[in-house]
């Protein structure tokens, strides 16, 4: 097995000391980063209140699991420590069966965390019980390398996850042409849907 649940938070405390009310670190992230940008996994809304029942979407063809993947394949290159990464998946997803207690918490929000490489990726969430033994989880809600060079946030509730990263690597995600990417400002609310 690839993945191996934290025995405690300590790897995520640099999270927790932000200092951020939690629907912002939950949803947008951390700050301190020299450029952001959003996954969109569905297009940003045309105007304020618009309801994603009232749109019919193009299927993407990247799952939003995937297309992260494409973006931990680019900021694999910006971090010394891509065998040590941080995976924290949100409790709140019934399919998911870890025999302990969430290990990582910020208000609202309890996570498990997990360490791997970030090779290890392609077995979050698969199928063969061997590789993934935790049940049918969605996208990791935070990923980060230990030395903290970037950070993937990723909401329950967002059609986005957000990237902070250095220049380069942000610049690299957005000439990719299999994900969705937009400029991101920390400081701006993003457009979300009703």
């Amino acid at each position: 097995m690839s993945f191996e649940l934290c025995p405690d938070a300590t790897a995520a405390q640099w999270l927790i000391d932000q200092n951020l009310p939690w629907y912002r670190l939950a949803g947008r992230g951390p700050l301190g980063f020299q450029k952001y940008a959003r996954l969109n996994f569905i297009p940003d809304p045309g105007f304020a209140e618009q309801r994603t029942s009232d749109v019919e979407f193009e299927q993407k063809e990247l799952s939003e699991l995937a297309q992260v993947g494409v973006a931990l394949n680019i900021l694999a290159k910006h971090t010394t420590t891509p065998g040590e990464c941080y995976f924290a998946m949100w409790d709140g997803w019934d399919s998911i069966t870890v025999a302990s207690p969430p290990n990582f918490k910020i208000p609202n929000r309890d996570y498990f965390l997990f360490q791997a490489s970030l090779a290890d990726y392609e077995d979050w969430s698969s199928t063969d019980p061997v590789r993934w033994p935790y049940g049918d989880s969605p996208d990791p809600a935070f990923i980060w390398p230990a030395d903290h060079a970037w950070c993937i946030t990723n909401d329950v509730d967002p059609h986005f996850a957000t990237v902070a990263a250095n220049s380069a690597a942000i610049i690299q995600i957005h000439a990719d042409p299999h994900v969705d990417s937009v400029p991101d400002d920390p400081d701006v609310e993003p457009p979300y849907w009703a």
